[in-house]
């Protein structure tokens, strides 16, 4: 499976996470500030939200691929890539 996301998605879901963290957490009134800085200086379409999506992208495949098992075919049966004899 593969999923990437574009710019304006990736702006869209660190959108939801900040505003779900500032209206959500218990963190003081002064880490919300930061947290509200920090989405300010990734606004949609500057260059730290581009290195924020391809940063998102890579994580999310990395995290894929660890969790997808590969399977081989043998004899009729389905087995994990890891547990095969080669």
């Amino acid at each position: 499976m593969q999923i990437i996301l574009e710019t304006d998605e990736g702006w869209s879901l660190m959108s939801v996470i900040t505003s779900y963290i500032i209206d959500h957490s218990g963190v003081s009134q002064e880490a919300k500030q930061k947290v509200r800085a920090w989405r300010t200086a990734r606004a949609a379409g500057s260059v730290e939200m581009e290195e924020l999506a391809v940063a998102m992208n890579a994580a999310m495949g990395t995290h894929i691929g660890e969790k997808t098992a590969r399977v081989v075919r043998r004899k009729g049966r389905y087995t994990p890539a890891k547990g095969t004899a080669r």
